[in-house]
């Protein structure tokens, strides 16, 4: 029995001691783990950078860069403004033997044409229901991935000067183009006499009193059926025969009449992002505040828009695209990563840079962020933001990366 009293007595003066020690280590101010542990002369240091805060010098430029459109989920047409939209597509004109055969006998009578389009954004003034379009015959052969504004201005390409539109039909859901059936015929012959010369397009363009851009699917986008779609309705042989033609390739390009030809003058007090033209903009903040051997906590950029000069169509991505700039002379990028900023509840777009900041550091290599729109060829849509001039201090541009060093 006393073995057992002078176990229990030595086990609990241990406990005791045990949190004794605990009670001691408790009473001591907190501190980062493993902070006790270096050398006070390479002491941690924990600390944020503020472009706005620390008067950090920041610049932007406005570069617009001519992308190839093709191969994307909409195809524009119209005017707004400084802006016109063009489309070009081209249809599979693939006949039957019994329809060549017939179109040589001169037995064919084309009783109606027209093609189909699924209307699915606008921009612009569209309560002036002012839309009105053209649509001439292209025969020169288009490589819609190599198809660019330039290319249209080039007069490499055959556009016939008559325009075969003969009415529109517009119901919101489905907009309708009624062709001049003799024109259609006539391609129709060039098939069936395999012809060196033959259609190879349509070339879509607005009316001087059209005041609004539409965006149409296009045969790309992801739609049950067929989003664009020549139907003609041909009598032959004592029948009568609907005929489908579908798309084979479609692109469209966008003008501005206030574009230059030469880099576009800086206006650091606004920063512009543009859908269609591919408006972008690159932006340097000088960050050599932050140490050489400093380990990136965290970083955020906001951008504080313009609401009253910004101006978005009927269906748009509200947020924008950050990329690592490698080459700030040609605007060469590194396509590997990007980052999304998107609009918070407070009204600004914000999101977080970690991995370029860091590189920034690691390489010395800061030449700035690429900002464009995160839908760069679906639309027109135009981004305004604060820049870094802005006469409302408080909406420039602003970066912030928490960061670590060894002092």
């Amino acid at each position: 029995m006393k073995t057992i009293l002078n176990s229990f007595f030595h086990r609990k003066l241990t406990l005791i001691i045990i949190i004794s020690i605990s009670l001691s280590s408790c009473s001591e101010n907190p501190s980062i783990t493993g902070y006790d542990l270096l050398n006070p002369a390479e002491s941690l240091i924990i600390t944020k950078f503020d472009s706005t805060r620390d008067s950090s010098y920041v610049t932007h430029k406005q570069i617009i860069q001519h992308d190839i459109l093709g191969g994307t989920k909409r195809i524009l047409i119209g005017k707004y403004n400084d802006l016109t939209a063009y489309s070009l597509i081209r249809f599979i004109l693939g006949l039957s033997s019994e329809l060549k055969d017939a179109v040589k006998k001169n037995d064919v009578v084309i009783t109606s044409a027209r093609i189909k389009m699924n209307p699915v954004y606008k921009f612009g003034d569209t309560l002036s229901n002012s839309f009105s379009i053209e649509i001439k015959e292209i025969y020169t052969f288009f490589d819609e991935y190599k198809f660019t504004i330039d290319s249209l201005k080039s007069g490499r390409y055959e556009i016939a000067d008559e325009n075969i539109l003969n009415r529109t039909i517009d119901d919101d859901t489905l907009f309708y183009c009624e062709l001049n059936t003799n024109k259609v015929l006539n391609w129709f012959k060039l098939v069936a006499s395999d012809s060196s010369r033959k259609l190879q397009g349509l070339f879509f363009s607005p009316t001087a009193s059209t005041n609004y851009i539409k965006g149409f699917a296009s045969s790309n986008a992801y739609y049950l059926g067929d989003p664009i779609v020549l139907e003609v309705v041909a009598q032959y042989n004592s029948k009568i025969d609907s005929l489908k033609f579908f798309v084979d390739a479609d692109l469209h390009v966008v003008e501005s009449s206030i574009e230059s030809s030469v880099e576009p003058v800086t206006d650091d007090s606004k920063i512009v992002l543009q859908s269609g033209i591919k408006t972008k903009s690159l932006i340097y903040f000088d960050i050599s505040r932050v140490p050489k051997n400093a380990i990136v906590n965290s970083t955020l950029i906001r951008l504080y828009p313009d609401t009253l000069s910004s101006k978005f169509g009927t269906s748009h991505y509200d947020s924008l695209m950050v990329q690592y700039i490698t080459d700030s002379t040609k605007i060469s990028i590194d396509s590997a990563v990007a980052f999304t900023l998107v609009k918070t509840e407070y009204g600004y777009y914000e999101g977080q840079v970690n991995y370029f900041i860091q590189k920034w550091i690691d390489n010395d290599a800061n030449r700035g962020f690429l900002l464009s729109t995160r839908d760069p060829d679906g639309g027109v849509d135009k981004f305004v933001f604060y820049g870094p001039n802005a006469t409302i201090f408080e909406k420039r541009p602003q970066l912030i990366i928490n960061y670590s060093y060894k002092k």
